[in-house]
């Protein structure tokens, strides 16, 4: 008897259990979702984008009945790495890409499918950041933002010159650059407006640097600064430097190229479509129009950074974390790129938005598909922070451009073996 009756309890047991999955697998994903709240990482942005993401977050759990709770982080690669020691990450957080390698290698990202989540509709470029060289997916990019060229028309037109003139080849800048700075200084004085302002940052010149296969770091993700390929491209760099019209705003005495550009101070800059509110908002007197990127060695090239969401490999909520996700970078991605100022990270959204119809974003994103993201494995920070502790070097004329990158290879390499 007493074993007939642990048969049967057996049974019963197993039936119930069997009956409680079953009605947990049968619920939609709505219906699993709802109630459960979702905890998502986030760095600090400005007002708009944060009345935009609420918005979005509004906008989510009025449709699924799901909550978001915000993890808002003031320096996210440093603090999520302890939150990942710790197992305490958010659900869903932030991955910029030039940091994607990097969080690639420390098993902390859930794989993502590719069918489930509709990577076709992305553009394949910006998928292309945040897929592993195995070809798996961890993120999700939620939007864009591309390098275009800005053109103050009014100080174009006051020393005698059309939009037209401005050439489509950055080859040609060499030329135009110190003409276009005679007739400034004719016109303003002496150094009073520049012709065109540059960054000294690997972020801005890494589609430059690595023309004709040239590579700023090696197959063990060392730092080559100093290679053949890219010395080669920053001696052109520097050919455009010592025109004497091709200024850092620093040189200029001012932040940072919006800044210049906004004040009057310089004709042409290339800077992305995030400076196209700020010109609005606080230069509203200013008249520009916007172009594409100058060609390099005869192809067009820009730069392009872009953000995804990332699935926690310890997340609590994985199924609420991947519907969120397809939201944000799906139906939400519209109200998010607009108040953000950033662009749609897939043509659909785009269409949608009709950014056809604003001429600058228009150009901005039309060169999403061949600009080049900013990423280069996981020392390219390491790296760039060298070359920018050398550049100035070169631009002084105190080193030459092999003598300053050497330096910086080796600054480069001996902190990459330290952090090994």
């Amino acid at each position: 008897m007493k074993k007939l009756f642990s048969m049967v309890l057996v049974v019963v047991l197993a039936l119930s259990l069997a009956s409680c999955g079953t009605k947990e697998t049968g619920k939609s994903v709505e219906e699993k979702i709802k109630g459960k709240t979702l905890t998502v990482g986030i760095w600090g942005g400005n007002d708009a984008e944060a009345a935009a993401l609420n918005q979005v977050i509004k906008d989510f759990e009025a449709k699924t009945g799901a909550k978001i709770e915000l993890k808002t982080y003031t320096d996210i690669n440093t603090q999520i790495q302890a939150d990942f020691i710790g197992g305490t990450a958010p659900d869903v957080f932030y991955v910029d890409g030039s940091m994607f390698p990097f969080y690639a290698t420390l098993d902390v990202m859930l794989e993502l499918d590719a069918k489930e989540m509709g990577t076709d509709a992305y553009y394949s470029n910006l998928m292309d950041a945040f897929t592993t060289d195995e070809g798996k997916i961890y993120a999700i990019p939620k939007d864009v933002s591309v390098l275009a060229t800005y053109v103050n028309t009014d100080i174009l037109e006051e020393v005698g010159l059309q939009l037209s003139d401005i050439p489509t080849a950055l080859e040609d800048m060499v030329t135009f650059l110190p003409e276009l700075q005679a007739k400034l200084d004719a016109k303003y004085g002496v150094g009073q407006v520049t012709a065109m302002t540059y960054n000294q940052d690997l972020a801005r010149n890494l589609h430059l640097f690595e023309r004709n296969e040239a590579s700023l770091i090696d197959e063990n993700e060392m730092s080559t600064l100093s290679s053949d390929g890219v010395i080669k491209n920053l001696d052109f760099m520097m050919d455009l430097v010592n025109t004497g019209a091709y200024k850092t705003p620093a040189e200029i005495g001012l932040g940072w190229n919006g800044e210049v550009f906004g004040t009057g101070k310089c004709v042409i800059m290339e800077e992305g479509n995030w400076v196209y509110g700020n010109l609005k908002q606080n230069y509203p007197e200013i008249n520009f129009e916007v172009i594409d990127m100058p060609t390099y060695l005869g192809e067009k090239s820009s730069m392009s950074f872009t953000v995804g969401y990332a699935v926690y490999s310890k997340a609590k909520e994985v199924a609420l974390a991947k519907e969120w996700i397809k939201y944000a970078t799906g139906d939400g991605m519209a109200t998010w790129v607009a108040g953000a100022g950033c662009l749609p990270s897939r043509n659909d959204v785009a269409t949608e938005m009709k950014i056809e119809s604003d001429p600058v974003m228009k150009t901005h994103l039309a060169q999403v598909e061949y600009a080049v993201p900013w990423q280069k494995g996981t020392t390219i920070s390491i790296i760039n922070s060298a070359y920018q502790n050398y550049i100035q070097s070169v631009v002084s004329g105190e080193m030459t451009t092999v003598e300053a990158m050497k330096k910086a290879d080796t600054q480069a390499n001996d902190e990459i073996n330290n952090s090994k």
